[in-house]
């Protein structure tokens, strides 16, 4: 009896040995916040190359920005259903992971260009929800003489655009179906990228949205959208000054801001545009008296003016 009582003690650190010996070693590089339980990273290859997606690993990291923001306003940007036309396949990241593994998926990314070149989700091609019946072949439709597409090899597509309050995307997929797109080979990515940055996977270009420009967003090549700062190359080959029309509120109206037209006086006092000949209008209808200083190229020569300089009693 004595001797089982002092086998005891033996017998325990015996089994505790024996688990640990069942339980296989944790690699010594495994990353502190995994995609799952056993899956530390996913690796998947498109026509752009091979991609590694991974989790941030910096201890308290936290959304920043305006990822950050909760009180978008609505509209535009309102909670969209869960499915955005029926027949369609609602997803999240892992089933969006595993999809791109198995290589037989296309990407979209149905957000504009601005959007894009701020950050994506590796292997997304961009397709702007403006874009997306004139583009239908590049995810295999055929076009036909009625004004629809032949559809019947259309590749599988996951849809995504910013998240839960965005509409681009659900756009761009109610658009494909009605061109003929079969809505079951369309899966809808309804967390977008407020999602995936929400859970720290790997972002493909900006960390932030790029600031939104009317000029620089018009006229945009697909091989144009792929390339950050696309878009303004894009305007500045066009002869158009950057954010023109988007006056600053100093009293001064510069070049940049009243851009040069073709056209006369009288139509470009109606329009607060400079006509291309004869003497310079106002900023605003209304103030002829008032013409824009043709000295100043940039605002930052406003400093400390706060109204355009009166002109001379005649």
């Amino acid at each position: 009896m004595s001797r089982d009582l002092h086998d005891i003690p033996l017998r325990g650190a015996a089994l505790a040995i024996a688990l640990c010996l069942a339980v296989p070693a944790l690699a010594q590089d495994a990353p502190r916040v995994g995609i799952t339980a056993n899956m530390a990273e996913a690796v998947f290859t498109t026509g752009e190359g091979e991609f590694t997606i991974t989790r941030d690993q910096t201890p308290g990291a936290r959304l920043e920005g305006d990822w950050a923001l909760i009180g978008r306003d609505c509209p535009p940007f309102c909670i969209q259903p869960m499915t955005p036309a029926p027949g369609v396949t609602t997803i999240g990241e892992l089933e969006l992971i595993e999809a791109m593994k198995a290589g037989d998926t296309i990407l979209v990314d149905g957000r504009t260009p601005d959007w894009f070149t701020g950050g994506t989700i590796p292997g997304a091609i961009n397709i702007p929800y403006t874009q997306t019946i004139e583009r239908l072949g590049e995810l295999n439709c055929e076009p036909d003489f009625d004004g629809k597409f032949d559809c019947a090899d259309a590749s599988r597509v996951i849809m995504f655009c910013n998240g839960p309050w965005c509409g681009q995307s659900p756009t761009a997929i109610r658009e494909m179906i009605g061109a003929g797109f079969p809505a079951d080979r369309i899966s809808y990515y309804r967390g977008g990228m407020q999602e995936w940055r929400l859970l720290g996977l790997s972002v493909r270009g900006g960390q932030q949205p790029a600031a939104t420009d009317p000029v620089a967003a018009q006229d945009v090549t697909p091989a144009e959208a792929a390339a950050p700062g696309a878009g303004q190359a894009s305007a500045a080959s066009d002869g158009l000054p950057q954010n023109a029309g988007q006056a600053v509120p100093d009293g001064i109206t510069t070049p940049a801001e009243n851009p040069i037209v073709e056209g006369t006086t009288e139509q470009a006092a109606q329009s607060s545009e400079a006509p291309a000949e004869g003497e310079a209008t106002a900023a605003r209808p209304g103030e002829g008296e008032l013409p824009a200083d043709p000295a100043v190229t940039d605002n930052r020569d406003n400093a400390g003016m706060t109204a355009p300089r009166p002109r001379p009693a005649d």
